[in-house]
């Protein structure tokens, strides 16, 4: 088992191997939704933009709860190292196939590899990060939360630009009106993400197995079906109230940052005024910025302790940020006035404040969704944290997918986005205050 004593230092060789796999696997999962979103973008009006753009990420979090059972068996009974390796190999091959669809114009079909990329990431997702404590051990949770949640993050806002760049680049004075021709157009793209994909299959060769203790438990068809596992995985989360509250934190902020990531581009297209999706995704991309910034103070000095009023305080942005977020578009003074920012052409005054809120969120994210991460793998036990990390993302993808439905509800209804973006404010500071009321009462 794993010795509690080991510090970050002592095996800085092999989780910066890991942390580069964990790089590139955000990196590629970013690289084909960004594509397909900025496809949506290009092409649809508001209603329908927000439509698809949730169908889109309720792709990607589909798999999650599917799949909740089997992911969490296996990192537990098998080494996580192992899965990760045939993970990433699975992300080569479709990969190749994303490829494939794109030089044929099947647009439909490069939007159902977004699904399938996504079953791979939910069979993944239990193995990478309960690898943090089986490589640090317990002293090394805040700061190796805190270097994963960093390292990903820098992937997230790199890949957004990076992605937005050259779908922006291949479609520059060209001629489209379809989703076919657009992805016609981006098809080098496609094998950018299989030569990552390769890369990251190659780098998990260099990450270490450590001794740890296995589930030895059995896996049962009918068990699944009739539900026993995951009845059984969802009283194991509520074990330990710590865990269970830490864990509805994180699905809270999960589920309305989906909101804002699925509705914020027809928002911005129609109340801003912004055509380009390079602009929109690199407004969104400051965001990750903030929560890099609140993970690195949440984070430091945090070798030996998590910092749990980071929590309140996060939270407390994230509802401010949320609220001001659709009101910022309402003020004259900000959507016709300018301001010189030294870098060319004037500004104007409504998008620095936005880009300024969105910042905002993401701070409080940072500072909050660090030691929320910790306190889960602080309070499990070593050989029950791949089930309960795979029970955090059936939970948190769950919720995120509930708010979406919801959305995409309310957009079919031609309600206007800037009223979803207040729904979704509300939501937050109703969600936020239950969980911290919850978990003050629960830590000691």
């Amino acid at each position: 088992m794993t010795n509690p004593s080991v510090t970050l230092k002592e095996r800085s060789g092999v989780f910066s191997i890991y942390l580069v796999v964990l790089f590139i696997n955000a990196f590629v999962d970013l690289g084909h939704k960004i594509t397909i979103q900025n496809t949506i973008f290009k092409i649809y009006d508001e209603q329908t933009q927000i439509i698809l753009t949730t169908l889109v990420n309720g792709l990607v979090l589909l798999p999650f709860v599917l799949f909740f059972t089997l992911s969490g068996y296996l990192s537990d009974r098998f080494a996580k190292p192992t899965i990760m390796r045939w993970s990433a190999f699975a992300a080569v091959l479709i990969t190749l196939g994303i490829t494939y669809s794109y030089y044929q114009g099947e647009y439909v079909l490069a939007f159902g590899f977004t699904l399938l990329i996504a079953i791979q990431s939910a069979i993944y997702s239990p193995a990478k990060y309960g690898y943090i404590k089986e490589c640090l051990g317990k002293k090394g949770l805040s700061v190796g939360n805190a270097y994963v949640m960093a390292i990903t993050l820098t992937s997230i806002l790199l890949g957004t630009v990076f992605f937005s760049y050259l779908f922006e680049s291949y479609l520059d004075s060209q001629q489209y009106s379809t989703p076919e021709d657009i992805v016609l157009l981006v098809a080098p793209v496609g094998w950018l993400l299989v030569a990552m994909s390769v890369f990251e299959w190659l780098a998990t060769f260099g990450i270490r197995f450590y001794e740890t203790k296995f589930s030895t438990a059995a896996l049962s068809i009918r068990k699944i079906v009739t539900g026993h596992y995951f009845r059984k995985n969802i009283h194991k989360l509520q074990d330990n109230k710590v865990t269970w509250y830490s864990i509805l934190g994180t699905a809270m902020f999960w589920a309305i940052s989906q909101n804002l990531i699925a509705v914020f581009p027809a928002h911005a297209k129609v109340n801003l005024g912004i055509d380009s999706p390079l602009l929109v995704q690199a407004m969104l991309a400051l965001s990750i910025v903030g929560i890099m910034i609140g993970a690195y103070l949440s984070g430091r000095k945090s070798q030996n302790a998590i910092k749990v009023n980071n929590i309140y305080i996060g939270s407390t942005l994230i509802v401010i940020a949320s609220t001001l977020l659709p009101l910022l578009s309402l003020s004259d003074v900000l959507t016709s006035n300018y301001v010189e920012i030294g870098m060319g052409e004037p500004v104007k005054l409504i998008l620095l404040m936005v880009a300024s809120d969105i910042f905002l969120f993401g701070l409080g994210a940072g500072m909050s969704i660090v030691p929320f991460n910790a306190l889960i793998q602080d309070n499990t036990e070593l050989d029950k944290l791949g089930s309960v990390l795979a029970g955090k993302n059936w939970l948190q993808n769950s919720l995120m997918l509930v708010f979406l439905m919801i959305t995409a509800s309310v957009a079919s209804l031609n309600v206007n986005s800037e009223y979803i973006l207040y729904l979704n404010a509300a939501i937050a500071f109703v969600g936020f205050s239950s969980v911290l009321i919850k978990l003050k009462s629960s830590y000691k």
